[in-house]
């Protein structure tokens, strides 16, 4: 909840209108830290009122986002030295085999671990703990980053006006809609996927 309202404040301070473009830009580099679908929700809002453009907005999030993924890596590597990293991100039992899988499937591993919750912090930070080609990594994350921030911006973009019309919505809250929309749903389908799981 806390982190919720961090990420409000900033919005809110960034809606105002009175900041600058690069304080509105950190501050969604910022959110995208915390709550990524919130961030780019934010950036479709900013987007739509005409503060930022969509590209700039875009650029932002992508920034943020990615270099959340790449501090995920940057975390495996420090599980190598740091005892209590490496209990709380690795697995007690290493399989050596597993290198090699991730090594020959990186850009699938990438890029599915970026749209299936609770995936890529694991994929992420093992990729770091196995030392895996470091540039290669940030290729295919900067990949996965702007084809998940596109398309969820293209979605509010796309989607904005119908529900703005539909709905009586002005339309930086609308284009946001669809996105929250998205960000709520997945955790509720995690959730029910784990009391089947609990109930089998």
């Amino acid at each position: 909840m806390e982190l919720w309202n961090l990420a409000n404040q900033w919005l809110q301070s960034a809606l105002s209108g009175m900041a600058t473009p690069w304080v509105i830009g950190l501050a969604l580099v910022l959110t995208s830290f915390l709550l990524e679908d919130v961030a780019i929700a934010a950036a479709a809002s900013l987007a739509a009122t005409g503060l930022l453009s969509w590209v700039v907005a875009f650029g932002w999030v992508f920034l943020g986002i990615a270099i959340g993924d790449i501090g995920l890596y940057a975390t495996g590597l420090g599980a190598r030295r740091i005892p209590w990293l490496r209990q709380k991100y690795i697995a007690p039992q290493r399989d050596s085999s597993i290198k090699h899988r991730l090594e020959r499937n990186l850009p699938t591993a990438v890029l599915l671990a970026r749209v299936i919750p609770g995936l890529r912090l694991v994929t992420y930070v093992l990729c770091g703990f196995l030392r895996l080609p470091f540039l290669a990594f940030c290729l295919w994350v900067a990949l996965a980053v702007a084809l998940w921030t596109a398309a969820l911006l293209g979605l509010g973009a796309v989607a904005g006006a119908p529900l703005a019309q539909a709905l009586h919505l002005p339309q930086p809250v609308a284009v946001a809609l669809p996105i929250l929309a998205i960000a709520l749903a997945v955790p509720m389908v995690k959730r029910l996927q784990q009391r089947r799981k609990s109930k089998t």
